[in-house]
C-alpha cells in the first residue's frame, strides 16, 4: 500500500487560522460581556430603589391543642 500524502503546510497553516479565529471571537465576546455589564451597571446606578421597610416580626403563635 502507499502512504497517503499529507500537506503538513496546509495544516498548519487552517491550524494558524483557526486559532486566530478562536482568539478574536473570544475578544468580541469579552468585550461585549464587559459593555453588556458597564450598560447593566448603569442602568441599576439610574434607578433608585425605596429602601426596604424594616417590619418587626411577630412573636410566632403557638400551635392551637387539641383535646380529643
Amino acid at each position: 500500500m502507499t502512504q497517503r500524502r499529507v500537506d503538513r503546510e496546509r495544516l498548519e497553516r487552517a491550524d494558524r487560522e483557526s486559532k486566530l479565529t478562536i482568539e478574536a471571537e473570544r475578544q468580541d465576546r469579552n468585550a461585549k460581556s464587559a459593555r453588556l455589564r458597564e450598560q447593566r451597571l448603569s442602568a441599576e446606578a439610574s434607578v433608585q430603589k425605596p429602601a426596604p421597610i424594616k417590619r418587626r416580626r411577630t412573636a410566632a403563635k403557638k400551635p392551637a391543642t387539641r383535646d380529643y
